[in-house]
């Protein structure tokens, strides 16, 4: 075989490792666009925070009854479905104003707004008591409407929850109960007659009907408000049980773009699209959506979404786990195709100085021969130029050769780079675990000699109450992950300082290595990204956090792309 085949024939099977989970170029795009809007949730939650903090100090400096109740109906819209602990605040706020002013009406919609939200936090034993104990002779035509909405709503989550078939036909036959309820006293253009009256009628087999008019109502709304991400939802379920996947997906897309913009916690659609990556083959999506669903869930504190997701937490890790491996495998087999592909070049080159070497000793003959020869100079002639053409593809191959190899280059320092801050992490995880145990120790030393020297309880008490070694062994830790951050990345500072303005660039304290906001962006280069857990780490609030992050973007030179350079700082 000649070598020119040999090496197109490898260069074939590079081009074919790897594959599309799907081919549809909008759902791509979709795809890609949901992607990016969860890389900026942050920056949309911290929008929500700052509008539910506005509520709070106006709430706070609001005597009036009337606008009390006004702001903390807003304030159980914005943790609706943000945070059930939340909301469930303020709705026991809202019942104590209602229950001081008398006012019968607003106790009764409060309630039946509590059972809606701990039906969708997973409480649902809790929300049937909170909503039988409401006297359904007391409602007028409106209560009446939210009274069977959220009965709707506690049967329809009890369904998907509930996995035994009995319990589940039975709580599917209650639903459909109060959907028909729910039709006597709603009007067609009502919210809750759309959600829960239309997506039985489509049950009862008018789909298109049904799907026609929740595209027109879906038209009318825009991404990041609850009413669209709910009818996008809606029409995905539609679309899936009409057998057309790709609008299934596409849909499921849709709602899980408008839940990122408006900072829903409480969705199903990331769940959703986690199945479908996992079914498509695209392991890296389906865990990413996976953990964003985990996420959101605790953060809501919605049992019955956290359980549905656990059940397919283990099949996509595993697979996550699996694709990295094939990864791996794919990376050998390139570094093993390159060296043949050298081995190749080499024994080409060899062949083409072989042959030039030959046309030089004849072309020597040539010229030593008679005028009666010249046809074959000739011959000779175009000989040469195919030659100098087999010369220009070879230069052209040890380009691209080279290239391969800078590249694999890179890569393998890019690996090493991995392994030292992996070993270095190793070492700071080490370090600092011994040191808290031996601490421990001492404390615990400390205390058995109080005990011993007569059983003081008052000094066992003081010591028992102090934070000085809980205070000091935090400081060790703080002073010990600066040591490891700057180890790692010896320029963090300097090139963290190159990303903001001139005028507003950190400056640290004698002494210090990093200060608060700094250990901040430290957290998010090494990819720990959630609010929550740098919370923790920093022993402060989500707010303080998400303030932070807020104020530090408004300080970049780059404000869109700040945390993703952060990221990238080497």
């Amino acid at each position: 075989m000649k070598p020119y085949a040999i090496i197109f024939i490898l260069l074939f099977i590079v081009s074919c490792i790897g594959k599309e989970s799907d081919t549809n170029p909008e759902l791509k795009s979709l795809y890609a666009e949901l992607d990016s809007e969860i890389a900026r949730s942050g920056s949309y939650e911290a929008e929500k925070e700052e509008r539910i903090a506005d509520l709070r100090n106006k709430l706070r400096d609001t005597a009036d009854p009337h606008r009390r109740a006004d702001i903390i109906d807003a304030l159980i819209g914005e943790y609706e479905a943000y945070d059930a602990d939340s909301a469930l605040y303020y709705v026991g706020c809202g019942l104590n104003e209602a229950k001081t002013h008398g006012d019968d009406r607003a106790e009764i919609l409060l309630n039946i707004k509590r059972a809606d939200i701990l039906a969708h936090a997973g409480l649902f034993s809790d929300a049937l008591s909170v909503i039988d104990r409401i006297p359904q002779n007391s409602l007028d035509r409106n209560a009446k409407e939210k009274y069977y909405s959220a009965y709707c709503s506690i049967y329809q989550y009890l369904s998907e929850y509930t996995s035994e078939h009995e319990p589940a036909a039975e709580n599917e036959r209650m639903r459909r109960l109060y959907a028909d309820s729910l039709s006597l006293v709603a009007g067609p253009e009502s919210f809750d007659y759309l959600v829960n009256v239309m997506t039985e009628r489509a049950r009862s087999g008018k789909v298109d009907e049904t799907i026609a008019l929740f595209e027109d109502k879906l038209k009318e709304g825009r991404p990041g408000e609850r009413s669209y991400s709910i009818i996008a939802s809606i029409l995905a379920y539609l679309y899936k049980s009409n057998g057309n996947a790709d609008e299934y997906k596409r849909y499921l897309a849709l709602s899980a773009i408008s839940d990122v913009r408006g900072a829903v916690k409480e969705n199903m659609s990331f769940r959703e699209l986690s199945t479908i990556m996992f079914e498509d083959g695209d392991i890296e999506r389906a865990n990413m959506y996976l953990k964003k669903s985990i996420s959101d869930a605790n953060f809501y504190s919605a049992l019955m979404r956290n359980a549905q997701s656990g059940k397919l937490l283990p099949l996509i890790d595993d697979a996550y786990t699996a694709s990295k491996d094939q990864l791996t495998s794919r990376l050998r087999m390139m570094v093993w195709i390159s060296g043949v592909l050298s081995a190749i070049l080499l024994l080409t080159v060899f062949m083409i100085l072989k042959q030039m070497k030959s046309l030089r000793q004849a072309k020597d003959k040539v010229s030593r021969a008679n005028e009666d020869l010249s046809a074959i100079s000739e011959e000779l002639k175009s000989a040469n130029s195919a030659l100098q053409a087999s010369n220009t593809n070879l230069k052209s191959l040890s380009e691209e050769l080279k290239e391969a190899n800078a590249q694999l280059e890179a890569r393998n320092i890019k690996l090493k780079e991995y392994n030292r801050i992996k070993e270095q992490y190793a070492a700071l995880f080490m370090e600092y675990c011994s040191s808290a145990i031996s601490s421990l120790q001492h404390y615990q030393q400390t205390l058995r000699k109080l005990t011993i020297q007569g059983g003081n309880r008052a000094a066992l008490l003081k010591k028992l109450e102090s934070t000085e070694t809980a205070d000091k062994m935090l400081k060790n830790f703080y002073n010990s992950f600066d040591e490891a951050i700057l180890n790692i990345y010896p320029e963090f500072v300097e090139k963290f300082n190159g990303l903001l303005n001139p005028e507003s660039q950190v400056v640290l304290k004698s002494g210090e290595l990093l200060s608060t906001e700094l250990r901040l962006f430290a957290l998010i280069r090494i990819g720990i990204d959630d609010s929550a857990k740098i919370a923790e780490f920093l022993r402060c609030s989500i707010s303080t956090v998400y303030t932070y992050r807020s104020k530090m973007r408004k300080r970049a030179a780059d404000p869109d792309s700040f945390e993703e350079n952060v990221r990238n700082i080497l």
